[in-house]
């Protein structure tokens, strides 16, 4: 009875009384005495799913928003269980913690703290946000690293191969020189609000294929850092950029406009102003690169099959 007392505390929240007609939120998956909402669940997939809402077809745009429902359950209770083994093994993450991570990114970037909410605000997110993000990245590297850590072991010869698999890959590998338009949306956007972006940002898409100057209307309607330098972002390399965002860059050919895309800053219209291709580095060059690179790698590999196996041993009621 004691292992259910927190579903039915759960239960009494999210359905209302006797006289309520409607239920407000269900529960959509139970992690051993955790429960996942489906509000919860739908606040974590949201630029995903606001993305979906652009498929005319509703048939497709149902099945789409099913499975990036499914693709962030999985994510999120994967989570809950990294939480509670680190709670099992009584690791944890303090204020110290986060509070020098912080500084680190503030000295990296070179801001004040006022800088820091300015940047945050232009991203929809408050400090509390912030440090909450920063907390559970903290305690998810630091159980990986007391579970994991040891199992992964790179010498030379890995690197060596590792190196010689991405030269393979060299003449496909490129940057691009790029510059967006974005739109922000707070974290709890309405509908409405959804809409009205979405809308703006395909009129601002249009008029930009139509012709008119990218850089000026990015001057003029941008919500985002750089807008007053025509909204540009400088030269990307893969994995800079948010990745729905980073994908819209790369698959707009060279000269061209695209979007809108969502993100969880807002809407955003992209320019691909050129592209150039990377020439392969020399292997002492990126050796220290390709160490953190396959390092990851290797661990992701690893934290997946952990992850399968910790869903094994707790209860896990997938209620979708």
């Amino acid at each position: 009875m004691t292992r259910l007392a927190p579903l039915v505390a759960a239960l009494a929240l999210l359905w209302a009384g006797p006289a309520a007609a409607e239920i407000i939120d269900r529960i959509v998956a139970v992690v051993d005495s955790e429960i996942i909402t489906l509000s919860e669940l739908e606040e974590v997939a949201r630029p995903l799913l606001a993305q979906v809402e652009q498929v005319a077809d509703p048939v497709t745009r149902a099945q789409l928003r099913e499975r990036q429902l499914r693709t962030a359950l999985d994510a999120l209770v994967g989570k809950k269980l990294v939480a509670q083994e680190a709670a099992r093994r009584n690791l944890g993450v303090d204020k110290n913690d986060v509070d020098a991570h912080i500084e680190r990114v503030m000295g990296r970037q070179g801001w004040t703290e006022d800088q820091l909410k300015l940047y945050l605000s232009s991203q929809g997110m408050t400090v509390a946000d912030f440090r909450a993000d920063v907390r559970e990245n903290l305690l998810r590297q630091r159980v990986i690293g007391a579970v994991l850590g040891a199992k992964v072991r790179i010498g030379e010869s890995d690197l060596r191969d590792y190196y010689k698999e991405k030269l393979t890959r060299a003449n496909t590998e490129y940057e691009v020189e790029a510059a967006h338009i974005v739109l922000t949306l707070p974290p709890q956007a309405s509908q409405a609000e959804e809409s009205a972006a979405r809308q703006k940002a395909t009129e601002l898409l249009q008029r930009a294929r139509a012709g008119e100057d990218f850089a000026a209307l990015a001057q003029q309607y941008s919500q985002g850092p750089g807008a007053d330098n025509g909204g540009y972002l400088g030269t990307i390399r893969r994995g800079s950029l948010d990745g729905a965002l980073e994908q819209a860059l790369f698959d707009t050919p060279p000269g061209q406009v695209g979007g809108p895309v969502r993100t969880h800053f807002g809407y955003h219209v992209v320019k691909a102003i050129a592209r150039k291709t990377l020439p392969p580095q020399p292997f002492d060059e990126v050796k220290g690169e390709l160490q953190r690179e396959l390092h990851n790698k290797r661990l992701e590999e690893e934290l997946s099959k952990w992850i399968d196996e910790l869903e094994k041993k707790a209860f896990v009621d997938i209620r979708l």
